[in-house]
């Protein structure tokens, strides 16, 4: 590739306006195919940030959601135990209701 460049060079002259922009056009094509190859290697690896990074966001996700779903367990035992205590508390004042009627019926009007 390196011996071409100074055989073009020195047809410059016999080529005239059409040979330089051919050389330009071949030297814009370079530098593009190395744009273009250092653009997709920055890609790449923009790509595989993003892929690191959204695996970390799933698995700090996850944590939480186990996190969450232990403290709805946990609420969820603690409801089931204060609407038994609420039941027994319903159930105590029936039976002391019936107690304060029946001890009212027995005694007789006033």
């Amino acid at each position: 590739m390196d011996a071409i460049w100074p055989a073009l060079f020195s047809a410059l002259p016999q080529l005239g306006g059409a040979g330089v922009i051919l050389v330009v056009l071949v030297l814009l094509l370079r530098a593009s195919g190395t744009d273009r190859a250092d653009y997709r290697t920055e890609l790449k690896a923009a790509a595989e940030r993003h892929t690191d990074e959204i695996r970390r966001i799933n698995g700090d996700h996850d944590a939480e959601m186990a996190e969450v779903k232990a403290e709805v367990r946990e609420l969820r035992k603690k409801v089931i135990e204060l609407e038994l205590a609420v039941d027994v508390e319903r159930e105590g004042r029936r039976r002391a209701e019936d107690m304060a009627a029946e001890a009212r019926r027995m005694r007789g009007p006033m």
